[in-house]
C-alpha cells in the first residue's frame, strides 16, 4: 500500500508506524479502553436537543408559575400576585421558545454542514501510538490531537461554535 490510500494500512507521518485506523472506526485506544474516543473524534455534534421535551417542560413550568400566582393571590389576598404569575409564565414561554428555536437552528446548521464535514474528514486516520489524527492525503500537515481535528472539521463545516471548551482551545493553539 502506498501513502495516501485509505482503504488499507497507511503509514503515520508522526511515528512512522502502521497502527492506525480510519477515524470513523476508532472506538478504543491502544489498550482497549474506550476513553471517549468516538466523542473526541466526532465530525458533528451528537443530536442532543430534544425540542419536543423542552417545549413540554417550558409549557408545564409556565402553567405552574401562572397557577401559583393565582393561587397565592387568592390565598394571601394579594391580587397583584396574579399579574406576577402571568408575567412569569409569559417570560418562561418566551425563554422556552428561544431555546427550542436555537436548537432547531443548530440542528439545521449541522445537517447543512455535514457534507463539508464528511469531505474534510475523508481520509483522516487515528494513530494509536501517537494518539492523534493525520490525513492520508494532503488536507493538513502532521498529526493533530483529537481536539484539534474536531476543531478543524467542525469549524470548516460551519458549526464550530458548538465545540466544547477543550476543542475550542485546541483551535487557538
Amino acid at each position: 500500500m502506498t501513502y495516501g490510500e485509505t482503504s488499507g494500512p497507511v503509514g503515520c507521518p508522526g511515528c512512522r508506524t502502521w497502527e492506525n485506523v480510519p477515524v470513523a472506526e476508532a472506538r478504543v485506544d491502544e489498550r482497549g479502553r474506550a476513553e471517549k474516543l468516538p466523542t473526541r473524534l466526532a465530525i458533528a455534534p451528537a443530536p442532543g436537543g430534544d425540542r419536543f421535551m423542552h417545549a413540554v417542560e417550558g409549557v408545564l413550568i409556565a402553567v405552574v408559575a401562572g397557577a401559583a400566582g393565582g393561587y397565592y393571590a387568592e390565598e394571601r389576598d394579594l391580587p397583584w400576585l396574579t399579574a406576577v404569575g402571568a408575567v412569569a409564565a409569559v417570560l418562561i414561554l418566551a425563554a422556552t421558545f428561544a431555546i427550542v428555536r436555537g436548537e432547531t437552528r443548530d440542528e439545521r446548521r449541522v445537517r447543512d454542514g455535514r457534507p463539508r464535514a464528511d469531505a474534510l474528514s475523508a481520509g483522516a486516520r487515528y494513530c494509536f501510538r501517537c494518539r492523534g489524527v493525520f490525513h492520508s492525503g494532503a488536507h493538513w500537515p502532521g498529526v493533530l490531537t483529537p481536539e484539534q481535528f474536531r476543531h478543524l472539521v467542525w469549524t470548516g463545516a460551519g458549526y464550530g461554535d458548538q465545540l466544547d471548551g477543550k476543542a475550542k482551545q485546541a483551535g487557538a493553539s
